[in-house]
């Protein structure tokens, strides 16, 4: 790993951590225009993580509440899916197939069905975490953001201490 492979994966580690301090995915921060921008940050930062966790360790690959299909087979699948649309307004990832519904930052905090179309349930399963919906995917705060971050964080630093 070189240094500045190093220094990106340390600002990353401190970006992160200060998105996840700052309280901006509380629900009493729903209406804050920022929510989605600091979302678009933590996810293109936790998809650099997740890559460069695959390729200097091992892949993170825990499958609990991953909705797979014949792409996504676990969350570093799901992160970047949803990574691809945030990047991406024009990506088909925005698009569910089930309903023919168009799902972007979508936000469930607790528990709740945000709706149904068709047969089709967009919802939440845990009143303790907060979950984002794109397109046929979801992603919950704790439960896989963290996670995986806490992961990454666990696979890269002793990787970082032998540069």
């Amino acid at each position: 790993m070189n240094f500045q492979t190093k220094a990106d994966i340390e600002q990353s580690f401190s970006r992160i951590d200060k998105l996840f301090e700052c309280g901006i995915f509380n629900q009493n921060n729903s209406t804050n225009p920022l929510v989605q921008s600091a979302l678009s940050e933590l996810l293109i930062r936790l998809r650099d993580l997740m890559a460069k966790a695959e390729y200097y360790t091992t892949r993170i690959d825990f499958q609990d509440d991953v909705n797979q299909t014949e792409k996504i087979t676990d969350v570093s699948d799901s992160i970047k899916f949803i990574r691809d649309a945030i990047c991406h307004i024009d990506s088909d990832n925005h698009n569910h197939e089930e309903c023919s519904a168009r799902l972007s930052y979508n936000i469930s905090y607790g528990k709740c069905n945000l709706m149904k179309i068709g047969d089709v349930e967009i919802k939440s399963d845990y009143n303790d975490d907060v979950c984002f919906f794109f397109g046929s995917q979801k992603l919950y705060l704790n439960r896989h953001i963290k996670r995986a971050y806490t992961a990454a964080k666990e696979k890269l630093e002793p990787v970082l201490t032998n540069v």
